[in-house]
């Protein structure tokens, strides 16, 4: 089985609109550049997605990690679908 990343604008407490990037569904991290935070549509897709916090982030990136699953961290190339869409 093959996981896939997948990316949504979100809104990510004290720092506003952010591209979220998820494994599986769970975020591990995000970027909040790229993208005009005051596009309609990039503010419509962020009021109908989860909003998170830091804390959130930091418990998910943990899972992960422990679990060995963090695409940032351990090399999962072989193991995701689309590892293109992973961040650097």
């Amino acid at each position: 089985m093959k996981f896939n990343v997948t990316n949504a604008y979100c809104m990510l407490e004290g720092t506003g609109i952010v591209k979220m990037y998820m494994i599986s569904g769970l975020p591990f991290t995000f970027d909040d550049e790229g993208f005009d935070p005051e596009d309609p549509e990039v503010i419509i897709s962020a009021q109908n997605n989860p909003i998170f916090t830091m804390e959130d982030l930091y418990r998910w990136s943990s899972y992960l990690i422990m679990e060995e699953c963090h695409p940032i961290v351990f090399n999962m190339e072989e193991v995701i679908q689309n590892y293109h869409d992973v961040p650097d």
